[in-house]
């Protein structure tokens, strides 16, 4: 656990992209037909896009704010707060923290203001160093300025939670890093993206690490996972293996853990993402396994990637691996070899960062240089103010240009967007018809009336005992109806549940007329996804018309099992049967069918078909009944 380096769990929720490029992009013309530029964009509408942007990967975050960037005017870089709020987000997003602080200085904010907090944040957050503990004086001016915030309901103090948070998870009180993260996600305007529902688990996770709770480890690695399913993302998904391992490490399942590690590190390989820190994850997960020679491998080829890579990448860790690995193994001479060469990138990362910081005071102080000349210039050499004119004029005319031009390509751009979302909004209004029809068809009018007949008779009967129970199997099915009704997809332990209230309703209506029974093998019902209510069509069938007029006892079997990431569904009936596959015993066409296959081909067979269903004769016994098999497609866990 101590090697591996944590990772959040990220995935861009559209919202932010839709409001930064709705806010800064010359997209329209107002009411009189004035360009979007024309118009004033109000210190809300930036809170809203500086919070959007907030939720999207930092990739995607980068782009943002460079399109962001364009919009302004140059004649406000010095004196603008937006546009030096931006200038030194990316600075700090690419890892230069004293470049971003020059930006964030130059904010000039009113107190009084909504993006003061902000500027006070993003300063406290780029003069820390995520590796030093944090002082009592830093500690009591976040606390000042969350009193501050919370006062006046910043939009701006959940990113303040984020970093106390931070602080007292650096200062080793996990306790309170914990009680400032729940306050963080409560607070977050976006908390119901799966975004930061998703940063939110992780977080915790990273917690339960450090304090060694497996059992808070296993919760929020199961949320991240869930979640990952919920919008099918492979890369979050696999993320969750390398939580996995973590766990493992931490129950003494060395095995396991480098079993479930070796997965993640193989999906990386196949898309190309693998990075030092995977292989230098790798070579641990296997030392702490007792494997020295497959860590000496991986360390070894953490080495030739990088050069084939990224030959400037940072191998400290990875030389120091190696030493590691090879003192324990009894090894000096190779252990003296990489130790030297752990030495030797230490110097070197020392004299590049002193370099480093050389550069950017001689950077500075060329600028300064030629802002002064600039200016001594303009004041005696009325020839270069002519110069400086016509370059105006010519920079006025390429921008002219370029603005016509971004107005064709945003138009051509938009015309294509309403057309996609028009062709969203006829396939969301059909797949709304086919769902209001099939709720329709699920609650039978003919059935509830016959229920309550049921209901009366054992009432007037005496049998209150037998009424009460039935009276609860018929509330809870009407409950789970409406209930699983409203979303799309339902785990199968909720679809089980569901078909067994109302199969038991069936047998007392039919006074046990048949048996059933429910057949999942080793499959994890909670884990699985389904369609809502999609197989009670069909059980409803083999009751209601299958095992009508029959001199025998009913049998009712429903199977699930897996297959190459297909779930397949079997239902079977000793009934009458049917003559004709896709018709009633009354010989008329199923509607059931004819829905239930419209459902099956907006929500899986868009492109190919994935999911079906066929009705044949029941082999198993003996051709008499009826036997449907359904197959759906179920994502990867």
């Amino acid at each position: 656990m101590k090697h591996l380096v944590a990772r959040a769990y990220l995935v861009a929720p559209a919202i932010g992209f839709l409001l930064t490029i709705s806010l800064f992009s010359c997209h329209n013309l107002d009411e009189k037909n004035a360009p979007v530029h024309d118009r004033v964009v109000s210190e809300h509408d930036y809170i809203q896009a500086f919070l959007a942007i907030d939720t999207l990967p930092t990739p995607k975050r980068l782009e943002q704010i460079r399109l962001m960037l364009e919009e302004f005017d140059s004649a406000e870089y010095a004196t603008n707060p937006y546009y030096n709020y931006l200038q030194g987000y990316i600075q700090q997003l690419e890892s230069r923290p004293d470049s971003a602080l020059i930006y964030y200085r130059n904010m000039k904010l009113d107190e009084r203001s909504a993006l003061f907090i902000l500027k006070e944040y993003a300063i406290l957050s780029s003069t820390t160093n995520e590796a030093v503990i944090a002082d009592s004086e830093l500690m009591a001016t976040t606390l000042h300025l969350i009193a501050n915030a919370e006062k006046t309901n910043n939009p701006f103090t959940y990113k303040l939670y984020d970093l106390l948070a931070r602080f007292y998870y650096r200062n080793q009180n996990g306790e309170k890093a914990a009680a400032y993260t729940h306050l963080y996600y409560k607070n977050h305007p976006f908390k119901d993206q799966i975004t930061v529902r998703q940063r939110y688990h992780a977080l915790l996770f990273i917690l339960a690490v450090r304090d060694t709770d497996t059992k808070a480890m296993r919760v929020h690695l199961d949320s991240c996972r869930k979640l990952a399913l919920l919008i099918n993302d492979s890369l979050t998904l696999m993320r969750t293996y390398e939580g996995e391992s973590q766990l493992q490490v931490l129950t003494g399942h060395y095995t396991e853990a480098v079993d479930g590690y070796r997965k993640y590190f193989q999906y990386l390989k196949r898309k190309g993402l693998l990075d030092i820190v995977a292989f230098n994850n790798m070579a641990k997960m296997v030392l702490d396994n007792n494997e020295p020679d497959s860590a000496i491998h991986y360390f070894r080829e953490a080495i030739r990637w990088a050069k084939e890579n990224v030959p400037t990448a940072d191998l400290l860790g990875v030389y120091g691996g190696l030493n590691e690995t090879y003192w324990s193994m009894g090894d000096c001479r190779n252990a003296h070899i990489a130790l030297d060469s752990v030495l030797q990138i230490y110097a070197r990362n020392t004299e590049a960062i002193q370099a480093t910081k050389i550069e950017q005071i001689h950077t500075r102080y060329e600028t300064e240089k030629k802002d002064q000349a600039i200016a001594s210039l303009q004041t005696t050499n009325a020839l270069n103010e002519k110069i400086i004119t016509q370059q105006r004029w010519i920079f006025a005319a390429a921008g002219l240009l370029l603005l016509i031009g971004l107005l064709f390509t945003y138009n051509i751009y938009r015309r294509r967007l309403l057309t996609e979302k028009n062709e969203n909004l006829l396939l969301e209004n059909k797949r709304m018809a086919l769902e209001q029809k099939t709720r329709q068809m699920q609650l039978n009018p003919h059935f509830i009336y016959n229920a309550i007949a049921n209901l009366q008779g054992l009432i007037g009967g005496g049998k209150k005992q037998e009424a009460n129970a039935y009276l609860v199997s018929f509330s809870q099915l009407m409950r789970n109806i409406l209930e699983l009704n409203r979303h799309e997809m339902i785990s199968l332990e909720d679809e089980i549940t569901s078909l067994k209230n109302y199969i038991e309703l069936q047998q007392m209506r039919f006074a046990n007329m048949f048996d059933y029974r429910i057949d999942v093998q080793d499959l994890d019902p909670e884990a699985i996804m389904i369609p809502p209510m999609l197989l009670q069509p069909f059980v409803e069938n083999a009751i209601e018309h299958g095992f009508k007029n029959i001199s025998y006892k009913g049998q009712l079997q429903i199977s699930f099992r897996m297959e190459a990431q297909q779930l397949h569904i079997g239902i079977g009936d000793n009934g009458v049967g049917i003559e004709e596959p896709g018709k009633t015993l009354s010989g008329k066409t199923s509607l059931s069918r004819i829905i239930t296959q419209e459902r099956l081909d907006i929500l899986f067979n868009a492109t190919h078909r994935k999911a079906w269903f066929e009705t044949q004769p029941n082999a198993a016994w003996g051709g008499k009944g009826t036997e449907v098999n359904i197959s759906i497609p179920v994502p990867a866990v």
